[in-house]
């Protein structure tokens, strides 16, 4: 769904699967737990993550700091004319849990907020202040993310060789 921080991707690509799991490799490297400061410097890769098999999960490896940041999970698929990959974007579930609890509060905060401006039937200015909070938390998320996402999408296809053919 297009409203929502999500993105999922085909890829199509006529590499070879060993070929293709080889070029991914070479832009991957194990995940760090920390990663800035003195520990973060030396990275020649662009995304941290695994492969195991046909399938990999993987994130970019950034110098700043995005909770929005997609975790990437992809499956290569034999096709008659090539190779097909699924990739997956999502956001991480602890992100994913936090959003949802905080928007559930601000949007019982709404809740009251409208009950109380239709039993007093008079508009006060602060009744708007919880929707503004809803409308700026999905404008930063899905902005966040999409900014993200669009970088990776443009390096899959260029590390896989590929062309999209389906969003």
């Amino acid at each position: 769904m297009k409203f929502l921080p999500t993105e999922n991707i085909i890829y199509k690509t006529r590499l070879k699967e060993d070929e293709l799991i080889r070029r991914l490799s070479d832009y991957i490297e194990p995940e760090k737990t920390f990663r800035f400061g003195i520990f973060g410097s030396g990275s020649t890769k662009s995304y941290e993550g695994q492969i195991s098999g046909q399938a990999f999960n993987i994130k970019r490896i950034i110098s700043y700091r995005n909770s929005f940041l997609p975790r990437i999970n992809g499956v290569i698929e034999r096709d008659f004319d090539g190779l097909t990959i699924k990739v997956k974007m999502r956001l991480h579930i602890f992100v994913i849990v936090f959003l949802c609890i905080w928007c559930g509060g601000v949007g019982l905060g709404c809740l009251a907020f409208l009950m109380q401006a239709f039993s007093k039937s008079e508009f006060n200015p602060a009744t708007i202040i919880p929707f503004g909070m809803l409308i700026f938390a999905y404008a930063l998320t899905m902005g966040a993310f999409k900014f993200e996402s669009n970088k990776s999408k443009k390096d899959l296809q260029t590390i896989f060789e590929a062309h999209i053919i389906e969003v």
